[in-house]
């Protein structure tokens, strides 16, 4: 039986000829994505960066890039990641996976203005399978925005709502993390998650979906939770995504969720022109594929 059957069945319902670029993969663990993707016939992988080193790597490791194209580029991250950018241009690559480089490397050329910026801000959106929740949890924004204003989370929120849509999860309910659930004067979060709660009643950010906010992560997650605190909610226990208040707290629970309990991920970059992987050295072999497979689906 499957550890993580609902990721699972997200890397299943993926299986494309779509092409994607792995930009700079100069690592074992960068090689070693490429051929699990193509052992889940997700995708065409095509490799950009310095061709005589990705084959002299791939020697050393034992593996064979017979069949697998190569974009040469001189050894330097950051122009392998603008050849990258063309290729995208050029309609030649659906999805972008980071390979060994940094992410600012990465990102350096994705988002300036010759890039592949959309007029959607870049965010970034996580989806958790955990042994006691019933479906993917969507957390975001975990990775990109350090500290984001409440108009820029309504940027997030739209992203990661449509990408949900495009995922297969409508009707979607969100819940806006904060400390408390009392709005606050002097804690941003809660002031934020009340005036996007507000905007969202006058005029909704994304159709069919109930935004509720500020909560507690207990009172988010928890229906029991939620009412011995007398909270009347919509959203408590069953929320399909979670607005963090910041980059820290996202990266906190992130991390908690995956080291202390037990989850597995997938997670993607949203906003620019394709969807973009950002491979962690810590990441497990089966979050690279789920990432993969959740990237390849939002580009189809």
């Amino acid at each position: 039986m499957d550890k993580y059957p609902l990721l699972e069945k997200m890397i299943e319902g993926a299986r494309s000829e779509l092409p994607l670029g792995v930009v700079y993969p100069l690592s074992a663990p960068a090689l070693e994505s490429v051929f699990d993707l193509i052992k889940r016939r997700l995708c065409i992988p095509i490799l950009i960066g310095p061709k005589d080193l990705i084959l002299k790597l791939a020697a050393n490791e034992g593996l064979s890039l017979d069949g697998i194209e190569i974009v040469d580029t001189p050894n330097d991250p950051i122009l392998a990641t603008k050849k990258a950018v063309a290729l995208v241009k050029e309609g030649k690559l659906a999805v972008l996976m980071k390979g060994s480089l940094h992410t600012e490397d990465l990102m350096g050329p994705i988002v300036h203005r010759d890039g592949l910026r959309t007029e959607r801000r870049t965010s970034h959106l996580f989806l958790f399978e955990l042994d006691n929740y019933p479906k993917l949890l969507g957390v975001s924004d975990c990775v990109v925005n350090i500290s984001p204003d409440h108009l820029q989370k309504i940027q997030i929120l739209k992203s990661s709502l449509t990408a949900l849509n495009k995922l297969g999860v409508m009707d979607t309910k969100v819940a806006i993390l904060a400390a408390t659930e009392v709005v606050h004067p002097g804690m941003q979060a809660t002031t934020d998650a009340k005036e996007i709660v507000d905007s969202h009643t006058e005029n909704p950010i994304h159709p069919s979906t109930i935004i509720e906010g500020p909560f507690g992560f207990d009172n988010a997650i928890s229906i029991q939770a939620a009412k011995t605190k007398g909270i009347d909610s919509r959203v408590a226990g069953d929320p399909d995504l979670l607005l963090v208040p910041d980059l820290q707290v996202g990266n906190i629970l992130y991390k908690s969720l995956i080291y202390m309990a037990g989850a597995e991920c997938a997670g993607t970059i949203l906003g620019a022109q394709v969807p973009i992987i950002l491979t962690s050295r810590s990441d497990s072999v089966f979050s690279r594929v789920a990432s993969s497979a959740m990237a390849i689906l939002l580009a189809k």
